[in-house]
């Protein structure tokens, strides 16, 4: 049995890990990665998948699973339904994109319309036969219908926990982490975060909130860049908590999402909740939004709006109108990525204008709110779930060698703790004798 890393190795983005045995082939995600380069994919040459397990639906996990099918692939799709249903909007948004902007992606409608034909409904521990092997899905917490996936061979038993986070949030419950009372042999887990902890989640609102009043007082607007997925909807839940006495607008993809969250409140947390929110915000039509900046000039406000690491989306045409305007701001919620023009302006204090660098005058400022574990969550589910074998992926180098320095120094023996990089192959049979 091996273990082909075809991408979200030694990096965010593009997940795609290759399971092979005698009588089958697993991919666990199929994503791509946004970059300076354009998109990047997953290396799948001399590849013929019979299985895929979208453990959830951003497109860092997703976005490659059309180009599989113009590769001439027919893998049984097994995901959770609000996981298909979320895919298919973010892909049909790719598409219309890429039409637009006249960018040519490696697969078209059609390969994107027998993708979702191969969807199967999974639902949470639900175990399942495929070929050679059981499988069971368990809420990973990150986002709603996200799962941690558990492949059962009877003589060896692999989890990959796909983006997790054990904690409960507004919008998620925490991860499920019974896998833990099996005999894990193999843990492939994310490390976003893998080399430090966030503030406190309450604390870090708080901070938030107040940012977001000192900004809306002075006659200013805040810009909030969300991801449509997650982030949109906690921010906009968040919000609904206080009376900042100016409008909340409500702009971008993260609309559509809401919508789609809300036909399956089986898995949010405050299903209630998010639709009072939703309810109370300004949703933003693209036709209107001249006129809202004009609003939002002359009385402030508040905007959340895609994209959430500033690579393109409906919240640039805020920040070109107000990024000289001193009172007003910018607060990111999320993490940024390496190369995107979010992580640029946090690190250089610009904003890319086509060829040009230009700083703004309003303020910037990053808070947390993500739906990754954090350092502790992480080493929390190592500890419990003590696999024989650990493989750390889905992160930064920083993350990935302080997650395995602590593993080692946690009892792991140094040839049983892994940080593969793209294009590495490890062989179970030989390791887990």
């Amino acid at each position: 049995m091996e273990l082909y890393f075809r991408g979200g190795a030694f990096e965010v983005g593009r997940s795609c890990v290759e399971v092979k045995s005698d009588k089958s082939t697993v991919l666990f995600d199929c994503g791509v990665k946004l970059s300076p380069k354009g998109i990047e994919y997953p290396i799948l040459d001399d590849l013929n998948a019979d299985c895929v397990f979208p453990s959830h639906s951003h497109l860092d996990h997703v976005g490659s699973i059309p180009v599989l099918i113009r590769k001439g692939m027919v893998p049984a799709i097994y995901a959770t339904p609000i996981t298909k249903a979320i895919t298919k909007e973010l892909l049909r948004d790719s598409l219309k994109i890429s039409q637009v902007e006249g960018h040519e992606l490696p697969y078209d409608k059609e390969d994107f319309n027998t993708s979702l034909s191969l969807f199967r409904k999974a639902g949470y521990n639900k175990p399942k036969k495929f070929k050679d092997f059981e499988f069971e899905l368990f809420n990973a917490g990150h986002i709603p219908g996200s799962s941690t996936i558990l492949l059962n061979y009877g003589s060896k038993k692999i989890v990959y926990t796909g983006d997790v986070k054990v904690n409960d949030t507004e919008l998620v419950k925490g991860a499920d982490l019974s896998y833990s009372k099996e005999n894990i042999d193999c843990l492939i887990i994310e490390s976003t975060y893998g080399g430090n902890n966030q503030e406190d989640r309450k604390e870090a609102e708080k901070k938030f909130v107040e940012e977001i009043k000192k900004t809306v007082e002075r006659g200013g607007v805040a810009l909030i860049p969300v991801f449509a997925v997650d982030r949109s909807q906690e921010i906009i839940m968040m919000l609904n908590k206080y009376d900042f006495k100016v409008p909340v607008y409500f702009d971008g993809l993260g609309r559509k999402i809401t919508r789609i969250m809300l036909d399956y409140p089986e898995y949010l947390n405050y299903p209630h909740e998010l639709k009072d929110a939703f309810f109370k915000v300004i949703e933003v039509n693209p036709k209107d939004r001249k006129q809202i900046i004009k609003d939002l000039k002359n009385n402030g406000g508040i905007v959340v709006s895609t994209a959430g690491m500033l690579e393109g989306g409906p919240i640039i045409p805020y920040i070109f109108e107000f990024m000289k305007d001193k009172k007003s701001s910018l607060i990111f919620t999320g993490y940024q990525v390496e190369d995107t023009a979010g992580r640029y302006l946090l690190e250089t204090g610009k904003v890319k204008m086509g060829e040009l660098d230009v700083t703004p005058e309003f303020e910037v400022m990053a808070f947390q709110f993500s739906a990754h574990g954090e350092m502790g969550e992480l080493r929390h589910i190592v500890k419990k779930v003590n696999p024989e074998t650990l493989i750390i992926q889905h992160g930064e180098a920083s993350s990935l060698e302080s997650f395995k320095n602590w593993a080692v120094l946690e009892g792991f023996s140094e040839n049983k703790v892994f940080t593969p990089k793209v294009g590495d192959k490890i062989n179970l049979n030989e390791i887990l004798r």
